[in-house]
């Protein structure tokens, strides 16, 4: 019986020789497959596999796969870029690895190109984004001794999982690691020397972490949630929406290193930007407007400058948004609601269906803005209510609800009187129009249909709203900024008369806000507050041409302009001499 001899396992230079005399030698017509085969590992794109597994079987030099696929003019190296730019035979490579499934494992790590880009584990991504280079994470690596094919993206300096800066140099001999050069993915192919796992990176540090992981949980293949975005943008696909994150961080980038030049994009930055959208339109918004605070109004955005790279139809989903928030960004209203329980500042843009109930409710946007964060009613724009950051639910506003006159009823007052007769400044028109809404305070509507609903309320509930206005402060903040139609109301003088205000200097900056309206109102008294202090206190008053007639009589000092305003000391004293007390 003869000796059965042991088989010895050959040595990875012994398979190295081997497998370079079969891919030399002129007899050899065809590819041989690998003596050791490998599997793709989670997360492993084509370039690692084919990296690995020439280093497993014993090549060092990655010329054996240009002589396989036939590509003998590429000396770079067989990085994700030049997988992707290639086109060569999959069955070929696949027998060459020896992987388990055949042409399957490797198909679905091919970078095919598709109508938006290349394929990146069934994502659509620009090509633009795979890098040559190598990168890799060393607290990854030791874990695991495998590459991530997502550390070859180029918007992406970290690892999405251990948030470590990537590393693409060796630490000791500053070589650009690459993949030409096969061996221990652990250890530096050049010197030979350095071993990664011992040379650990920093942790990127962002305000949002949620809004890092949804931008990298749009393509990392191995992201355990799905990153979900607003109804707008449902329709496109996780590429598309990742292209718009990676564009919208390079502008941040940009703008926060004050250059024209769009850098690859930080962590930070890339955090803002996945914020931005995944709390779109209202977070969208409000990055928008810090980036734009100091544009022209008449430029577009740097944002709508650099949506090249965005598919056709998504670029015009942020342009119309673009549009929605630039249209307005200079009125800065600041909504103070304690169903907020903070005060929340808010950027108005131009809302045809917000503008038309304002005007229909014949008040400055500003409080109707405070009933919407109330929830008195329902914000007419759902768009806008998200970004006020409101829930739906309230009641809507019917101004046909109310009882209807065609004569004024005797012992009713306007509601504007009893309003503007109670208090001299900071008017609670909010808390008020609240009590009317929800008919805590009974109201009828007397007037032709051409006027708006607060001049056509009549009340005889005065001492209600008196009530209000003694105890209750205006919602609005201080600092919110007016313009000259929402001046004439809370003034109480005509859109000249405001502008003479504002050439004279009387608002500083020339910018008026609600702290500047309040002031003014606590210097100075018109014939038409005294008129309604007079109706509140239950006195049949006479005209404003009176008033001010009488005013003049007692010698009452007037503004420098002659707008029919008066010294309020003065004309407190007036009104002191007719109802005794005020």
């Amino acid at each position: 019986m003869k000796r059965q001899l042991k088989r010895k396992t050959p040595t990875r230079k012994a398979i190295g020789d081997v497998m370079a005399l079969g891919f030399d030698h002129p007899n050899v017509s065809e590819p041989k497959a690998l003596a050791i085969p490998v599997q793709p590992e989670p997360g492993e794109g084509l370039a690692d596999v084919v990296f690995r597994a020439c280093a497993e079987n014993g090549f060092h030099d990655l010329w054996i796969i240009n002589r396989l696929l036939g590509k003998h003019s590429i000396k770079q190296g067989w990085g994700h870029s030049r997988f992707a730019r290639s086109d060569f035979d999959v069955e070929v490579l696949a027998h060459f690895l020896g992987v388990p499934n055949g042409v399957a494992d490797i198909e679905r790590l091919m970078y095919r190109k598709g109508s938006h880009g290349v394929n990146f584990f069934g994502v659509e991504i620009s090509g633009n984004e795979l890098l040559a280079a190598r990168r890799i994470s060393p607290l990854s690596l030791r874990e695991r001794p495998y590459a991530k094919a997502i550390w070859s993206i180029r918007s992406l300096s970290f690892d999405p999982r251990t948030k470590e800066r990537l590393l693409d140099r060796c630490p000791e001999c500053s070589s650009v690691l690459q993949y030409r050069i096969a061996g221990d993915i652990c250890r530096c192919t050049r010197c030979g020397v350095t071993d990664f796992r011992d040379h650990p990176q920093t942790i990127v540090e962002v305000e949002d972490a949620e809004g890092l992981d949804f931008v990298t949980n749009l393509i990392d293949p191995e992201a355990q949630t799905v990153s979900s975005v607003h109804d707008d943008l449902k329709s496109f696909g996780k590429g598309e929406i990742f292209t718009l994150a990676t564009t919208l961080a390079r502008v941040i980038q940009t703008e926060n290193s004050g250059g024209s030049r769009r850098p690859s994009p930080t962590a930070k930055s890339l955090s803002l930007a996945g914020s931005a959208i995944k709390g779109w339109p209202k977070k969208f918004a409000e990055v928008v407007e810090t980036y734009a605070s100091s544009k022209n109004p008449d430029q577009n955005h740097t944002i709508d400058s650099s949506l090249y790279g965005v598919t056709a139809e998504l670029r015009k989903v942020v342009r119309k948004e673009l549009a929605t928030v630039l249209s307005g960004r200079t009125r800065n209203y600041d909504v103070k609601s304690p169903a907020r329980r903070a005060a929340t500042q808010v950027k108005f843009w131009s809302s045809p269906a917000i503008m038309d109930q304002a005007s229909k409710f014949g008040l400055p946007v500003i409080d109707v803005l405070s009933l919407y964060a109330d929830r008195v009613i329902e914000c007419p724009d759902r768009r806008y209510a998200e970004r006020l950051g409101i829930p739906s639910g309230a009641p809507p506003m019917d101004f046909d609800a109310f009882e209807r006159h065609t004569a004024q009823v005797t012992g009713m007052v306007s509601v504007l009187d009893a309003v503007w007769g109670s208090k001299s400044s900071r008017h609670p028109w909010s808390r008020v129009m609240e009590e009317v809404v929800n008919k805590r305070i009974g109201v009828s509507i007397v007037s032709p249909s051409s006027k708006n609903f607060i001049e056509s309320a009549y009340t005889a509930d005065v001492k209600r709203i008196r009530f209000i206005c003694e105890n209750q402060e205006a919602t609005v903040d201080p600092k919110a900024i007016v313009n000259v139609r929402e001046a004439k109301f809370y003034l109480r003088m005509g859109t000249g008369d405001v502008a003479a205000l504002k050439r004279q200097g009387y608002f500083k900056d020339d910018i008026i806000t609600m702290e500047q309206i309040w002031h003014f109102q606590d210097q100075f008294i018109s014939p038409f507050e005294i008129r309604a202090r007079l109706i509140v206190a239950g006195i049949k008053p006479p005209s404003v041409i009176q008033v001010g007639a009488r005013l003049q009589a007692a010698g009452a000092k007037r503004t420098l302009l002659d707008l029919h305003r008066y010294h309020r000391d003065d004309g407190e004293q007036y009104l002191f001499s007719i109802i005794g007390k005020v």
